[in-house]
């Protein structure tokens, strides 16, 4: 299936843009996967996307590119955005053009808004047939009550949020989403380290992530001092950038350690750094999952972590795979520290074990684990969703009226409509709007809609049947019973006749299938005997009275008049022919041809094409099969002769020579 994850910058570093395009990359083995950028600062992107990853962008903001630099757009507030959301100042309503745009216009089954602002976005503007997701990485402890009700009021149609940790979808279920989306926890995907694994002789502590307040980096270079004064030739690498890190850098000179405590500026692939270390390093006061932890156990590292909300207590077993210590607490982090840093074995058996745990963060489980989210999620919107669960019944009257009857709405309406859509319509040419109104003596709360056959109302063609509540976008709606005793004799005016036909689609929709003419032949009996084809129908919109039946065969693509072939009429609207397929044969010049056949009266310029309207078959051309009459040449190939009714539900034959 097509997949399109939405992000904010797929050209960054950041742990929730890696685990976008983890997941990505997973996933592309076996599905059509692309990242969208809403933005882009740079020409390549900090992580290489994975192979069949493509990555399109949305704005381009690198330098020289003035068209989205300069656009006043970006002046104006998001529409969509709520100001008091973490990165609604980088949303404007340029954004806001650009996303509608893209997101209408794309054909992916799939479409996945990975931060909060995304998904409002996803759910806004996804199309109605795509699954809709949110991907979060962000805590929902991180926004207060007020700006929660905001953020979460704008993801009100998404299929399912998808959160990192069972801790955070527990946090987001307990906020309430609108109209009870299904939140799952999805921890990040890790890719397989391409380096061998740590063997546990380095003398290194490594920790990984933004320099910001939340990740407590003043609690881990503090709880190393301690180690150094036992352990003078152990260091600590800290990877990453931010606004902490001047604050950070005062730290380590104020408290001497600047020959132990590095700060190593941010690298976009870390895993031959933590292959080189020996323990990996969390101390922050909330994780969302703890991307830099899965990654450093992939690569053989036990884990000392704070027990923050969050990821970390689902991915470290407290002595087993690593540590847990309290939050905030620089003596129980030094103390595990010094544990691991003393105890060699203790160390190199955490490591082993946190290798093999971190597998269940592996690309293969990561993608199964979400295409049950996918699978999950569609069987939800389909048990679910109310305008998908409406369901209208349809009574095709003698007089070629059809009756629709809508079932499954529990209060009294009166602001229901009926909304035709036409496949394929012309430019400019409107849905039709039929009012649902009560309808009488059939039980409370059902409605009724009527379409007459007239070619005013609905012209010929495939119509989608939409149900408009006055609450959204009108929903295609699914078919009820489908009474069509009622179709006979067609609805026969001054100048046409019309056949209406309600059916199932293949995706289970209710449509409309309407023929209009001003004459039609509708074939009876069609059947072959002795190399002679017979026919045998009715004539609507005019009778033959006095005049002679004819069949006209005229030769498909060709500029030609075609030939006449007399048959018999009792003077009503019967016909019947008998046509040689020796005929048709003789008229062979190619080696594949195809006849289209209609019906006429002699000295009459009007002819009706010839087809079978008046059923309650749906695909004609698949279950009205007729066989091949061979005739023969007495030179050359013999040649086959097949009448077939076309995707319209016409008859046509088919002459070709026969293959050996």
């Amino acid at each position: 299936m097509k997949i399109e994850f939405l992000v904010q910058n797929a050209y960054a570093a950041d742990g929730a843009t890696r685990a976008v395009l983890n997941l990505a990359g997973a996933l592309a083995d076996t599905h059509e996967v692309r990242v969208v950028s809403v933005f882009r600062w740079l020409d390549r992107p900090a992580i290489a996307p994975a192979h069949g990853v493509r990555i399109v962008s949305l704005l381009d903001l690198r330098e020289g590119r003035r068209p989205d630099k300069q656009d006043v757009r970006r002046l104006t507030p998001s529409r969509v955005i709520p100001r008091t959301q973490e990165m609604s100042w980088r949303y404007s309503e340029l954004t806001d053009d650009k996303a509608e745009e893209y997101l209408r216009a794309s054909q992916a089954q799939v479409v996945v808004g990975t931060s909060l602002e995304l998904a409002a976005y996803v759910s806004r503007w996804a199309r109605p047939r795509a699954l809709r997701l949110g991907q979060l990485h962000q805590l929902s402890t991180v926004l207060s009550p007020q700006e929660q009700s905001r953020a979460w009021a704008g993801l009100g149609r998404l299929d399912a949020v998808v959160v990192p940790s069972a801790a955070e979808a527990r946090e987001v279920t307990r906020a309430g989403l609108p109209g009870d989306v299904a939140v799952h926890a999805h921890p990040d995907c890790v890719p397989d380290p391409r380096v061998r694994p740590a063997d546990g002789h380095s003398r290194v502590v490594m920790a990984a992530g933004r320099l910001v307040p939340e990740k407590r980096y003043d609690v881990l270079i503090q709880a190393f001092a301690r180690v150094v004064e036992h352990h003078p030739d152990w260091q600590l690498r800290i990877f990453g950038t931010g606004p902490e890190y001047g604050q950070l850098r005062g730290l380590v000179a104020e408290l001497d350690l600047y020959n132990h405590v590095f700060l190593m500026m941010e690298e976009p692939r870390l895993e031959a750094r933590w292959a080189a270390a020996a323990i990996a390093a969390g101390t922050s006061d909330r994780e969302s999952f703890g991307l830099s932890l899965a990654e450093a156990m992939r690569c053989g590292l036990p884990v000392v972590s704070t027990a923050c909300p969050g990821g970390p207590p689902e991915i470290v077993r407290d002595g087993i795979n690593g540590l847990l210590t309290p939050v905030d607490d620089v003596d129980a982090f030094a103390a595990a520290l010094l544990r691991l840093v003393e105890d060699g074995p203790a160390r190199l058996a955490m490591g082993r074990q946190a290798r093999e745990d971190a597998r269940a963060f592996g690309p293969e489980v990561s993608a199964g684990r979400f295409e049950g989210v996918i699978r999950t999620a569609r069987r939800h919107r389909r048990e679910g969703r109310p305008a998908a669960e409406v369901t209208v019944s349809c009574e095709v009257a003698r007089n070629g009226t059809v009756v629709l009857r809508l079932a499954g709405v529990r209060e009294g309406r009166e602001d229901l409509e009926l909304v035709l859509r036409k496949r394929k319509a012309a430019r400019g040419e409107q849905p039709v709007r039929l009012p649902l109104l009560p309808a009488e003596g059939l039980g409370p709360h059902l409605y009724e809609a009527f379409v007459p056959p007239d070619p005013e109302v609905l012209a010929e063609g495939r119509w989608d049947v939409h149900l408009d509540t006055g609450e959204g976008r009108p929903a295609k709606v699914r078919p009820g019973s489908l009474d069509l005793r009622g179709l006979g004799p067609v609805a026969t005016g001054p100048a046409y006749t019309v056949v209406q036909l309600p059916y199932a689609s293949e995706s289970g929709h209710l449509v409309l299938r309407t023929w209009t003419r001003d004459r039609h032949a509708e074939a009876t009996e069609v059947w072959a005997d002795q190399g002679v084809m017979h026919l045998r129908g009715l004539l609507y919109g005019s009778d033959f009275g006095e005049a002679e039946p004819l069949l006209l065969m005229r030769r498909r693509g060709v500029e030609e008049p075609g030939f006449w072939l007399p048959g018999l009429s009792s003077g009503g609207a019967d016909f019947s022919f008998s046509l040689p397929a020796s005929d048709l044969a003789e008229q062979l010049v190619g080696r594949h041809e195809l006849w289209d056949l209609w019906v006429g009266r002699r000295h009459d310029p009007v002819v009706a094409r010839l087809g079978r309207f008046l059923t309650d078959v749906v695909d004609v051309k698949s279950v009205f099969a007729y066989p091949n009459i061979v005739v023969p040449t007495g030179e050359g190939q013999p040649v086959m002769v097949k009448p077939y009714y076309t995707a319209g539900t016409e008859l046509s034959v088919r002459v070709s020579e026969k293959a050996e």
